[in-house]
């Protein structure tokens, strides 16, 4: 899912759980490999679990680029029910870092993740 300046509100102030932000640019190399990671495992084995994954285009957001003080890509960082932030990460990780943060969020360890580990 796309987070936008418009749809900020809607999708991280009224949500009940725990919300991954991957911040991007669509000409970073190291954002795509993110991207393809999310779109291929991660947002379902999240969603699953209960935590919300959306992306952020810092390009065609910069109010939301702003607020996050986003100065590189990719820089990912989880937004709590009570909108504390949580676990700002700059640049790519490996997948077991995304796959154990979700876990940690969650509460849950699964096979997969230790799969990962």
């Amino acid at each position: 899912m796309e987070l936008t300046d418009k749809n900020y509100t809607t999708i991280i102030k009224n949500n009940p759980s725990p919300v991954f932000i991957d911040f991007y640019s669509p000409t970073c190399g190291p954002c795509q490999m993110l991207s393809t990671l999310i779109e291929n495992s991660l947002e379902t084995y999240a969603e699953e679990k209960g935590i919300k994954v959306v992306k952020c285009d810092v390009s065609r957001n910069p109010k939301l680029a702003e607020a996050f003080k986003v100065e590189s890509v990719p820089f990912t960082i989880v937004v709590m029910p009570n909108e504390k932030l949580k676990y700002p990460e700059l640049g790519l990780k490996d997948e077991a870092y995304y796959f154990n943060l979700i876990d940690k969020l969650s509460g849950k360890k699964s096979f997969f993740s230790r799969l990962f580990t």
